[in-house]
């Protein structure tokens, strides 16, 4: 489990923290208003991790398969969608001067609840692809 998760973060770091880093800049070619960058970077450093970290699951079942790119996308893509859109609502709720705490927080949950399981999900999906 410490393996998966360590390969997951390193994942993030290399993709994900360098999106944060850039936020600041993409939302200025988004022309979002000034107010919205903070809530930008910050459900984007919340949200990527767990995306990285549902990867990691989608890769561990998909581990050995013929075409294994295509099914990565039809299993993981859905599991994704929920992450998207509380980040999207919390800078679109910051954008338009209305409160992007409630979308922020499930951002929260659900990208805690993401990086505690998924370690073992994909350990255990290792595990059975390795017999």
């Amino acid at each position: 489990e410490a393996l998966v998760a360590l390969k997951a973060l390193a994942h993030w770091v290399t993709t994900g923290l360098p999106l944060v880093a850039a936020a600041p800049l993409l939302g200025v070619t988004l022309n979002l208003p000034a107010a919205a960058f903070p809530w930008l970077v910050a459900s984007l450093a919340i949200g990527t991790p767990g995306l990285s970290f549902l990867g990691a699951i989608g890769a561990s079942v998909t581990l050995g398969l013929r075409r294994s790119g295509l099914l990565l996308s039809i299993l993981v893509l859905p599991l994704y969608i929920p992450s998207l859109i509380f980040g999207a609502r919390t800078v679109a709720s910051a954008a338009e001067g209305g409160d992007p705490w409630p979308a922020l927080l499930l951002l929260i949950g659900l990208s805690l609840a993401i990086v505690a399981l998924a370690p073992f999900a994909a350990a255990a999906a290792l595990r059975v692809n390795l017999r």
